[in-house]
């Protein structure tokens, strides 16, 4: 049985659309049709730093059946980054995947340089 949401919108009234299985189930209401958006439960990305562990990064599903903007009106992720979001498609969730990876190897090698000032100062 496929689910069905109402959501009360200034511009169409109201507005029954499905509901993909995924989704959370938070519409507010009274805003405009073209803002409605599906979004499934926050999937924290947490590191371990010296102080405990930390969230990097929050990624969510979420599909805007409305929207002109991109990624579309197909299902996203939406990946928030120090306070805001950005939606990624799969290429451009790889891409930002890719990122991290040259990130990580970039910590390697400042884990490696500093494991060696610190075996020079103790010397």
């Amino acid at each position: 049985m496929n689910r069905t949401v109402t959501i009360s919108t200034v511009d169409y009234g109201e507005v029954t659309i499905p509901e993909p299985p995924w989704c959370a189930g938070e519409h507010p209401s009274d805003g405009y049709r073209i803002d409605i958006s599906h979004y499934g439960p926050d999937v924290p990305l947490p590191i371990e730093t010296s102080r405990g562990r930390v969230t990097a990064m929050t990624t969510a599903l979420e599909q805007r059946p409305f929207t002109e903007r991109h990624p579309g009106r197909g299902v996203f992720i939406n990946v928030e980054i120090d306070g805001d979001h950005y939606p990624h498609d799969p290429d451009e969730l790889h891409r930002l995947a890719a990122a991290l990876d040259h990130h990580a190897q970039r910590l390697r090698v400042l884990g490696d340089e500093l494991a060696t000032l610190v075996q020079e100062h103790q010397q």
